[in-house]
């Protein structure tokens, strides 16, 4: 049974506290745990990934790379329909991503060039998890803004089935997209692998993706020694809809959300009793209990509070939707009326589905090209350039007590 809470006299900040549910991967037996598997897969090898995968999945995939040959008979039998629902939301996905794709620039001004190349990654790690279901979905959402952002390797780690091979699927979209790296081989051993490298699996730059929170920690873990995209933990939706919604349309946005359990999170907020009312009757079955009904006092009220709790998706179905999405602020993506249900999104709408979660996307960004490339500024001035500028950083690095600094300069002004 869905929860109700009446918000209108309580304050913002303590109703948000109790809506949220912290991220898993932040609880200290999960960190450890985490931390504990990343430490004996890069002391071991793959004689860890082979453990923990026996011991998590119940298998031990020989070889862990998926021959490209059944990568191949995946790809050659797939159903005509799936294909075309798969080449149409890659094609969105890459027209977006294009889109947003960072370019190199460079200025000059009296003698003196400034500039910045943006350049991809050489090698990228993608985790597609799996647990509930296959998610194909979530490798074209990644696999695709890297190949856009131009990354030359790109390899794919998936938890293996009961029968030690990786979903038909997600195999066949790899096979679709022409990838044929991939492993069969999930959870944190998977970012451990891909962070540090095994006598099978190759050390990447960065680790993207979603997964559970053993995944999420493990890559907390590995930060550093890698690049990571954001946290992305259990899903998180909030609808703000006013009486104008239409309950059986509300109650199916919530509960789609709902549906990925684990601790996901659907959240209604809503000035209208009777919407509140006429929805609740409609949440039935386990990811109801996972749905929050919150009557606040306007649609103000909710902007502000969905600014506060930062979710993963937000959904706006009000007459007024344009002024609630004008407040708001703080959200890794914005369904805008009734005719975008989140679920479009989800799979074939354009915008990547990894987003941040558990109240990141109040400082990170939704995955995207960027988080496939890396910037490098440079600089090239003539002599004329440095005499007009030099005096100045010159003057700075003494103030700063750096000596040297200035004399690096004042050296090639003639004045040392």
């Amino acid at each position: 049974m869905a929860r109700r809470l009446d918000a209108r006299d309580r304050d913002a900040r303590e109703v948000v506290g109790g809506l949220r549910r912290p991220g898993g991967f932040l609880y200290p037996e999960v960190r450890d745990a985490a931390r504990g598997i990343v430490e004996d897969v890069r002391e071991r090898g793959d004689a860890a990934l082979l453990e923990y995968t026996g011991r998590f999945d119940g298998v031990r995939p020989d070889p862990l790379r998926v021959p490209p040959g059944e990568i191949r008979r995946a790809r050659e039998a797939l159903p005509a329909e799936a294909e075309e629902s798969f080449v149409a939301a890659a094609e969105n996905v890459r027209l977006f991503h294009r889109r947003e794709m960072d370019r190199s620039w460079e200025t000059s001004r009296n003698g003196a060039t400034t500039g910045q190349r943006v350049r991809p990654v050489r090698r990228a790690g993608l985790y597609v998890p799996g647990g509930h279901g296959a998610y194909p979905s979530t490798l074209i959402m990644s696999a695709v803004p890297a190949q856009v952002a131009g990354v030359e390797e790109v390899c794919v780690c998936a938890p293996p089935g009961p029968n030690g091979r990786v979903s038909e699927w997600v195999l066949a979209v790899a096979g679709l997209l022409g990838l044929d790296e991939v492993y069969a081989v999930g959870g944190a051993q998977a970012v451990a692998a891909m962070a540090h490298g095994t006598e099978s699996v190759p050390a990447v730059n960065k680790i993207v993706g979603p997964g559970n929170d053993y995944v999420t920690a493990a890559k907390l873990e590995v930060f550093g020694f890698v690049g990571i995209d954001a946290p992305q933990g259990p899903s998180e939706i909030i609808v703000i809809a006013d009486a104008s919604a239409f309950p059986g349309r509300v109650a199916a946005d919530l509960m789609a959300q709902a549906e990925h359990l684990s601790g996901a999170s659907a959240i209604l907020l809503s000035p209208s009793e009777e919407l509140i009312r006429a929805v609740e009757p409609l949440l039935t079955g386990e990811p109801a209990e996972l749905v929050k009904l919150v009557h606040v006092r306007d649609l103000s009220h909710a902007a502000e509070l969905s600014n506060l709790y930062a979710p993963e998706h937000a959904h706006v179905i009000s007459e007024d939707h344009e002024a609630v999405l004008n407040d708001l602020r703080e959200a890794g993506l914005v369904g805008v009326g009734d005719w975008s249900p989140i679920a479009l999104s989800d799979y074939a709408a354009g915008p990547s589905h990894a987003l941040p979660t558990s109240g990141t996307a109040a400082w990170a960004s939704p995955l995207g090209t960027h988080d496939f490339t890396v910037r490098t500024n440079y600089m090239h001035f003539t002599h004329d350039a440095l005499r007009d500028l030099g005096p100045h950083a010159e003057r700075l690095a003494r103030l700063e007590g750096f000596e040297n600094h200035a004399r690096s300069i004042a050296v090639r002004l003639g004045r040392e």
